[in-house]
C-alpha cells in the first residue's frame, strides 16, 4: 500500500449520478414534456442540444438517437449526453403518428460561475443551503470564504481525527510543504474503506481529493479567467492528450486535457513495472473567491483514464456554492 500512496502522491502534484426506474409512458403528458421527467441534467452547459432520433410504430426507439449539435467543452458535452440518456430513457414514447424527431435541450441560463455563485449567508445556515445532511457534501472553510462541494456516487470521507487507516491514508496523500498545497479534503471508493475498516486492509480503488493552492514565490492573478490563462500556457507546454496516450501498453504522463469557462483539466497517469496502470484520472484547476483549487478524480485498480471522468469533475465544479459570513 505504501508504494501505491507515494504513487499516487506524485500524481496528485501535477459521476455519473443515479437514475430512478423508468417511468411509465403517459398519454397526457406533452412529448416533450415525456422526455423532460426522465432528464437528470447536469450544470454549467451555456450550449443547447439537439437529439435527432426515430420510433417505431409501436412508439419505441428505431435504432439509437445521436447528438446532431452541442457546444464545446465538457460542460457542454455532459449536458448534450444527459439529454442522450433522456431520450433513451423515456422511451416508449406516447405520440399521435410522428415518428421522426429532432428535439432541442436548453441548459439553465441563470446558472453562475462559481466564483459568483455566492450567497451572503451567516454561521450555520451557511452549510444548510448547501444541504447539510447530504453524506457527499463536503463544505471548506477558507477564513471568510465557504465553498461546498458534492463528490461523486460511491464515495466516503477520510477523516484523519479517526485514526488507524484513515490516518494513515490521509498523511500518505498530504503534499510536502515544497508543494505549497493543502490536502482539504480525501474520499475514496466506500468499498475499499468498508473493507479496511473490518480489518482487511487494502489500498484504495477510486480516490477524490480536494487541494488548495498558496501563491508561493510567484503571485497568482486574482480573477479566475486570468488564472486559466495562467494554467493553460503552462500545461500546453507538456503537449495534448494526444491518441498517443491512448497506445497500448499504455505511457505516463501528465497532458493538456482541455479547458473551459471554469477550469483547466489535465490527464493523469502512472504507471507500474511492465507498462501495467497503477494510477488514472483527471485533475482540474479552477478558482474560487480568489482561492486556487485542485480537484483530482482518480481510479487505482488497473483501469484506464476515461475521458468521461473529466465530465464528472466538470459537472461537480459547475455544481459547487459558494457562501461566506460577515
Amino acid at each position: 500500500m505504501r508504494l501505491f500512496l507515494a504513487c499516487l502522491l506524485w500524481v496528485l502534484s501535477a459521476a455519473a449520478g443515479a437514475y430512478a426506474a423508468q417511468p411509465a409512458p403517459d398519454e397526457e403528458l406533452p412529448f416533450k414534456a415525456q422526455i423532460q421527467r426522465c432528464w437528470s441534467t447536469p450544470t454549467g452547459a451555456d450550449t443547447p442540444a439537439t437529439i435527432a432520433f426515430k420510433l417505431k410504430p409501436d412508439d419505441s426507439l428505431d435504432g439509437d438517437a445521436v447528438i446532431k449539435s452541442r457546444g464545446e467543452g465538457p460542460l457542454n458535452e455532459a449536458f448534450a449526453q444527459s439529454a442522450l440518456r433522456a431520450v433513451r430513457r423515456c422511451s416508449p414514447y406516447k405520440v399521435d403518428g410522428e415518428l421522426e424527431f429532432e428535439t432541442t435541450f436548453h441548459p439553465d441560463p441563470t446558472r453562475a460561475l462559481p466564483d459568483a455563485n455566492a450567497k451572503r449567508l451567516r454561521g450555520e445556515q451557511a452549510a444548510k443551503d448547501f444541504e447539510k445532511d447530504d453524506p457527499r457534501v463536503r463544505v471548506f472553510d477558507f477564513g471568510p470564504v465557504k465553498v461546498g462541494m458534492r463528490v461523486p456516487e460511491g464515495f466516503c470521507a477520510i477523516d484523519p481525527k479517526r485514526g488507524g487507516y484513515h490516518e494513515k491514508v490521509w498523511k500518505s496523500l498530504t503534499p510536502p510543504p515544497k508543494r505549497a498545497a493543502e490536502l482539504q479534503s480525501l474520499d475514496i471508493d466506500c468499498e475499499s474503506l468498508k473493507t479496511s475498516e473490518a480489518g482487511r486492509e487494502t489500498r484504495p480503488k477510486h480516490v477524490f481529493s480536494v487541494m488548495r493552492f498558496y501563491s508561493g514565490k510567484e503571485p497568482l492573478p486574482g480573477n479566475l479567467a486570468s488564472y486559466l490563462d495562467l494554467l493553460q500556457k503552462r500545461y500546453e507546454k507538456r503537449g495534448p492528450l494526444t491518441p498517443r496516450f491512448w497506445q497500448d501498453p499504455p505511457v505516463e504522463g501528465t497532458p493538456f486535457f482541455g479547458r473551459d469557462k471554469r477550469a483547466v483539466y489535465l490527464g493523469q497517469r502512472a504507471l507500474r513495472e511492465r507498462g501495467k496502470i497503477a494510477v488514472s484520472g483527471v485533475s482540474a484547476y479552477t478558482m474560487v473567491e480568489k482561492i486556487p483549487m485542485l480537484i483530482n478524480y482518480f481510479a487505482a485498480d488497473g483501469s484506464d483514464l476515461a475521458a468521461e471522468r473529466q465530465s464528472a469533475i466538470a459537472g461537480i465544479i459547475a455544481d459547487m456554492r459558494v457562501v461566506w459570513a460577515d
